[in-house]
């Protein structure tokens, strides 16, 4: 994603004298690390509140690349790559598909605060009298219950299709942060390039 101040920065320097504006390279840097951190901190202020129970992981995924300085005016703001493989799905919707047994579904169970199956052992199997079976022609994690373990029920399907929708448009909030902040940024950035213009 892409995202062009070169018209901003024209408006804003139309009537600035010739030392003014040697002190533009400088404000713009200000400006285009602060308006970065307004996005950083706008994509996990709205994480929270589109998507499903995000955990610390995932909100502390957002980040924003090196500073920018007067000789390179970009800051990167972007998803680490680990959280950008599943989030994907949340960005630009689409289908997940899975080889193998597939992607287990949750059923019958209760889940953690963050949406997540609890229970420290990793996998999908969690219980003693949990297994991995196929019945009635349902592929996933089987549970025995009741007395002597008479029962049995599903409590993660298997689905190797799982279709999302688009919950959370990062591409839209950081470009609502740039048209709504770098402007005021930029202002700002430029008082203070100017009070200590030498």
């Amino acid at each position: 994603m892409e995202i062009s101040i070169r018209d901003d920065l024209k408006k804003l320097t139309r009537d600035l004298s010739r030392l003014q504006k040697k002190q533009i390279p400088f404000a713009a840097s200000l400006a285009i690390n602060e308006t970065a951190e307004n996005a950083q901190a706008a994509l996990k202020a709205q994480a929270q509140k589109k998507l499903d129970r995000p955990t610390r992981q995932t909100i502390g995924s957002f980040r924003v690349g090196r500073r920018s300085n007067k000789n390179n005016l970009v800051r990167n703001v972007f998803i680490l790559p680990w959280a950008a493989e599943y989030l994907k799905y949340q960005i630009d919707g689409g289908v997940r598909t899975t080889r193998g047994k597939g992607t287990g579904v949750p059923f019958n169970q209760k889940l953690n605060k963050f949406g997540n199956i609890p229970g420290r052992k990793k996998g999908l199997i969690k219980k003693k009298k949990q297994f991995v079976a196929t019945i009635k022609g349902i592929t996933g994690v089987w549970e025995r219950f009741g007395r002597k373990g008479k029962f049995i029920r599903l409590v993660t399907a298997f689905e190797t299709r799982v279709v999302y929708r688009k919950k959370f448009n990062f591409y839209k909030i950081v470009a609502g942060v740039v048209s709504g902040r770098f402007n005021k940024n930029m202002n700002t950035a430029i008082k203070k390039a100017l009070a200590t213009a030498r």
